[in-house]
C-alpha cells in the first residue's frame, strides 16, 4: 500500500523484480553471503517510506529487532504521523475485513462489550456501522498507543460515535464479551502467552485476524509502514493454538487473508504468502495455568 511520495512505473517494475528475486526466489538466500549486499539492501529497505509493508531481517526477540531499527527512523506507533495514516477513509472495507464483520453479525446481541486490541482510530467500528446497524447497547472499547487513541477520540467526537471508547493498556479494559484484534497482535512486545491472563476477565469469544502465521519456529522481522518501523512477530501455527487450548479455548473458524504477505528479502524461505484469521470459543470455567 502506497505512503510517500509517488515513484514511478518503472521504479516499481524493477522494485517489484528485486523483491521477487531476493524474497522469494533461492537466489535470495545466496545473496546473503555476498559482500556489502544484504548491508546496503537493508539500508535501503529501511530508508523507504513510500510503502507500507516493507519488511527486513530475521531476529529471535522483539528486543533484538527492536535494537536494530536505525537511528535515524521512528520506531513504534505512537506518533502523530502514524495517527494521521487513516484519516479521511474511517471505514476501510477489504477483502479480509469481511470474515470479522461476518462473526461480528453473529456473535454480538443485545448490550455486547467488546474490546478491540490495536483497533486503531475505531477503523472496524466504523466499518460495521457502515454496512449493519450496531447491536443495541452496545460498548466498544479500543485499545490503543496514547497518540492513536487520542486521534480516535476526536474523530470519535465528530461522528457522534459515542459508544466508542479509546484506552491505553488492555490491563484498563472492562470485562468483555469478546475480543478482537485486527492485525495488531504481532506488533506486541508481549502477546502470546499471556494474552487473556492480562484481561480482567476472560472474554467469551476471541476474534483474530490479519496474523502472520507460519509453520516453522516464532521468529520477528523489521515491518517498514512508511512513518516509522515497528518489530513484526511471526507466530508459529501450532503454539498459537495450543495457546487457547490451554486457557480453554476451542477453534471455531480460521480463515486465510489473501490480500497481505510477508517478504523479506534475503530471506525466501520465510516467505509468507497469506495471514491467517481465527475465532476462539471459550469453553473452559478456568484458564489453565
Amino acid at each position: 500500500m502506497p505512503f510517500g511520495a509517488p515513484v514511478s512505473t518503472a521504479t516499481r517494475i524493477r522494485r517489484k523484480l528485486l523483491e521477487i528475486l531476493l524474497g522469494r526466489l533461492p537466489f535470495g538466500r545466496w545473496a546473503r553471503y555476498l559482500p556489502l549486499i544484504p548491508k546496503l539492501l537493508i539500508a535501503r529497505q529501511m530508508q523507504r517510506d513510500d510503502h507500507t509493508g516493507l519488511h527486513s531481517g530475521i531476529y529471535p526477540s522483539w528486543d533484538a529487532a527492536q535494537a536494530d531499527i536505525p537511528a535515524f527512523r521512528k520506531a513504534g506507533w505512537d506518533h502523530e504521523e502514524t495517527s494521521k495514516l487513516w484519516i479521511g477513509q474511517i471505514d476501510p472495507v477489504r477483502l479480509s475485513t469481511y470474515p470479522v464483520f461476518f462473526w461480528l453479525t453473529q456473535l454480538l446481541g443485545e448490550n455486547p462489550r467488546l474490546v478491540d486490541l490495536g483497533g486503531s482510530i475505531g477503523l472496524t467500528y466504523y466499518g460495521y456501522r457502515k454496512y449493519a446497524p450496531l447491536p443495541k447497547g452496545v460498548r466498544w472499547t479500543v485499545v490503543e498507543v496514547p497518540a492513536l487513541a487520542e486521534q480516535g477520540r476526536l474523530i470519535a467526537a465528530e461522528q457522534k460515535a459515542g459508544n466508542l471508547d479509546f484506552i491505553e493498556t488492555l490491563e484498563a479494559a472492562p470485562a468483555c464479551d469478546l475480543l478482537l484484534s485486527a492485525g495488531a497482535l504481532q506488533f506486541l512486545p508481549e502477546s502470546l502467552p499471556g494474552l487473556i491472563e492480562r484481561m480482567a476477565a476472560p472474554p467469551r469469544y476471541v476474534l483474530l485476524n490479519k496474523l502472520p502465521v507460519v509453520p516453522y519456529e516464532d521468529c520477528w522481522t523489521l515491518h517498514n509502514y512508511g512513518p516509522a518501523v515497528t518489530p513484526m512477530r511471526l507466530y508459529n501455527a501450532a503454539s498459537l493454538l495450543q495457546y487457547f487450548e490451554r486457557a480453554g479455548y476451542r477453534l471455531r473458524d480460521r480463515w486465510v487473508v489473501q490480500d497481505l504477505d510477508v517478504i523479506i528479502p534475503l530471506h525466501p524461505e520465510r516467505y509468507l504468502k497469506e495471514f491467517s484469521g481465527f475465532l476462539f470459543e471459550r469453553i473452559a470455567e478456568k484458564i489453565k495455568r
